[in-house]
């Protein structure tokens, strides 16, 4: 395992003493509210008041830039890592109060850690982006602000890291669940787990691959230094799994949790990404964004669905399969049997050319993630897959989506690369899935998209009528009509179907690069606490 350390200085230290102690004195006024029996003594409505809490400042925890996990060794000719890796931050803050100003800072958050591009104020928004060089945290007080958003996007046009891998800035969290990766010859993972916090975290791992739960010993507990991070390689602690899922869960702090995950066929590149948190087990999940170029049913290339049952009890999961013009039926793939602790893969290939989103029905408990392959050329390219006269290709692996219920869309924001081209994928999802009931699904969802433009400014809004069992996507070229976008919004304006939504980014100079990300929900806020006056019992 590898670690990156930063350093807490004494007035962090302190700071963290000082609110230990608020901590501490917060217990003891509970204690005051009870009669000394341990219950709460009976009191008037009268005798209590509203006091406003302040939502406390948070920060959202950054992946990495893409990094190669073994040094180059070999031929030149057959370089692992022919050209150098461009990675950027962009990130905005929406909805922040005037004078506020987020901040980029290193991952203990004890410094601030400039980009090189400016920070831009506008009425709408609080933009930052430029390169990126270490792990960051974006901060924020989310009392004022609505969303706050960052992309860490890292480009590699040649060699083993080929690929536009991406990921968003994230909420610290005490679990996580990643569907998706392998550790099969030609494949790599590098879990890296990030502890922004000032206390160490003790990260508990979990892995299930295609023939049950994987065996991990003394490797499953992993202590994570306050302010630091810690990678782990997983073929080396789950070595030879085709298929993947993990669970990580935190005690003593809360973590970022992600895989940096590449592949190559023989000497060519297959694809480079990030898998990152989904949903966590239920019922319903969602993946929207999944594309299809028209692959046989046949092809290993075509699109590819994961699922796991992470409990004791096998079951059945429903699929339903939303695309431009409506449901589509998946044939042979509408009902899979779930054996528990067993990642199940289930091709997508033979749906007709477009955006779809799969919504698993289960009678258990499931997590699910998908692949999606793009093929490159190796004409374009000036390493091994040129010597080889082999495409390259790459590959994104997207997330399971929480399913929101009737009348609500998954609201949320994405962070725009600039060198990247973009295009949003919107479906609702019916409330009846049956496959014999939900063609005749009917109605729409009204979503206000809205973008903002670098200089902080609303650059365009469109409202997108949704259609309840069906997939809209919108290109950038129908969206920014007045200018580039460092991010999109989206809210449901009007009842509706469930709306979930992704946005899928291409690199605007090889356009067989490219990445999914679903979108970061709102900021918490600040709310109303009742408080009452009660003499303590000695």
């Amino acid at each position: 395992m590898k670690r990156t350390r930063s350093t807490v200085p004494p007035a962090a230290r302190r700071a963290a003493a000082a609110v230990g102690g608020l901590l501490c004195a917060m217990a003891v006024t509970a204690l005051a509210l009870t009669d000394g029996t341990g219950h709460v003594p009976a009191l008037a409505a009268d005798d209590s008041h509203a006091v406003p809490v302040a939502a406390a400042e948070t920060g959202l925890v950054c992946p990495m830039p893409a990094e190669l996990a073994q040094p180059e060794v070999g031929d030149d000719e057959f370089s692992a890592t022919p050209v150098e890796t461009t990675t950027s931050l962009t990130a905005a803050v929406l909805g922040g109060a005037a004078g506020e100003v987020p901040s980029i800072t290193t991952l203990d958050g004890a410094q601030s850690a400039e980009l090189t591009g400016p920070l831009e104020a506008g009425s709408d928004a609080e933009v930052r982006a430029g390169e990126l060089a270490g792990a960051r945290q974006l901060r924020v007080t989310p009392g004022s602000a609505t969303y706050a958003t960052g992309t860490v996007a890292s480009v590699t046009t040649d060699g083993d890291l080929r690929g536009l891998v991406a990921g968003p800035c994230t909420l610290p969290a005490v679990e996580h669940w990643l569907v998706g990766g392998s550790t099969s010859v030609g494949s790599s993972g590098r879990l890296v787990l990030q502890n922004p916090g000032r206390t160490p975290a003790t990260v508990t791992l979990q892995a299930w691959g295609a023939s049950g739960p994987v065996v991990l010993g003394s490797q499953s507990l992993v202590v994570v230094p306050p302010g630091e991070q810690v990678v782990t390689m997983l073929e080396a602690i789950a070595p030879d799994q085709g298929r993947l899922a993990l669970h990580v869960t935190a005690e003593g702090g809360r973590v970022g949790a992600y895989v940096q995950h590449h592949r190559i066929d023989g000497l060519v590149p297959a694809g480079a990404d990030l898998i990152v948190a989904g949903g966590a087990p239920a019922s319903t999940t969602a993946v929207p964004g999944v594309l299809s170029t028209g692959e046989a049913v046949d092809d290993p290339h075509a699109p590819r669905l994961d699922l796991l049952a992470p409990g004791a009890e096998a079951g059945t999961a429903h699929l339903a399969v939303l695309g431009p013009d409506g449901p589509v039926r998946l044939r042979g793939g509408e009902e899979v049997a779930l054996e528990p602790g067993q990642v199940t893969t289930l091709p997508l290939g033979g749906l007709p050319e477009g955006a779809y989103t799969v919504v698993v029905d289960a009678d258990v408990p499931v997590v699910a993630g998908a692949a999606l392959d793009r093929q490159g050329s190796a004409a374009g390219s000036e390493g091994v897959a040129a010597v080889l006269d082999d495409d390259p290709y790459d590959r994104a692996w997207l997330p399971g989506q929480v399913v929101p219920a009737t009348g609500a869309v998954a609201d949320g924001a994405v962070a725009i690369p600039s060198d990247a081209d973009y295009a949003v994928t919107l479906s609702g999802v019916p409330d009846e899935r049956d496959p014999e009931q939900i063609e005749d699904a009917s109605g729409a969802a009204e979503v206000t998209l809205r973008g903002v433009g670098p200089d902080g400014e609303e650059a365009w809004t469109r409202t997108v009528e949704v259609p309840t069992g069906g997939t809209v996507e919108l290109g950038s070229s129908e969206l920014a009509e007045l200018g580039d976008t460092v991010a999109v919004v989206a809210e449901q304006s009007a009842a509706g179907p469930g709306v979930v939504w992704s946005v899928r980014l291409v690199d605007t100079g090889d356009p067989s690069l490219f990445s999914v990300l679903a979108p970061t929900a709102p900021l918490a806020a600040g709310g109303d606490v009742r408080v009452r006056r009660v003499d303590a019992v000695g």
